[in-house]
């Protein structure tokens, strides 16, 4: 409807798909969804904005707050955390490159050169993984890029102060509280 009324892709993505996924959010939080409520959510929000971002022209454009390269981390193959922080991130108006499953600390690396995100995302669902992330940024700082980013834990088995001791900046176990978190990491920058 949004297409055939000419409503640009950008007011569309901002403005319904992402509002729509931080009302899932809002709900997520009062307890009023559910996980497989999320994932259809998230289902829908993937389908409308393949759909949009086919609309968008050269003349239009999506602001991004940031950008966001993540994955989870290397010897880690779950996808459930990442597949719902994507797009609740997007939803926040942030650029998300998604490197998909068990991502080493090189291909983090070259995805920092490449993309020059604000943010790297590492997810880590399991507590033996969430070891892993003093590994990656030790890379990270070998390969002089650790300076250039701001590094978030993120999934079921994080600890901030333990994430903090290891090297990241901050660790979140929910999405939506990511969010505002990562906002405040972005503003200090500016």
């Amino acid at each position: 409807e949004a297409i055939a009324a000419g409503v640009p892709a950008p007011v569309v993505i901002r403005d319904g798909l992402s509002a729509g996924m931080r009302q899932v959010g809002e709900m997520w939080n009062r307890m009023e969804v559910y996980m497989p409520e999320v994932m259809g959510s998230v289902d829908a929000y993937y389908a409308g904005l393949d759909l949009m971002k086919k609309q968008v022209t050269g003349d239009q454009q999506i602001s991004y707050v940031g950008t966001i390269v993540m994955g989870t981390i290397w010897g880690d193959i779950h996808s459930v955390g990442k597949d719902v922080a994507g797009p609740v991130f997007e939803g926040a108006e942030f650029k998300v490159i998604d490197l998909g499953l068990d991502v080493s600390p090189e291909r983090y690396i070259e995805a920092i050169k490449e993309y020059k995100p604000d943010i790297v995302g590492l997810g880590t669902y399991m507590s033996e993984t969430f070891l892993h992330v003093k590994d990656t940024v030790d890379a990270f700082v070998k390969a002089g890029v650790r300076d250039q980013v701001y590094i978030v834990c993120g999934g079921p088995a994080v600890d901030s102060e333990v994430a903090k001791k290891m090297g990241a900046d901050e660790a979140y176990d929910d999405a939506w509280v990511a969010v505002a978190g990562m906002k405040e990491l972005i503003a200090k920058r500016d």
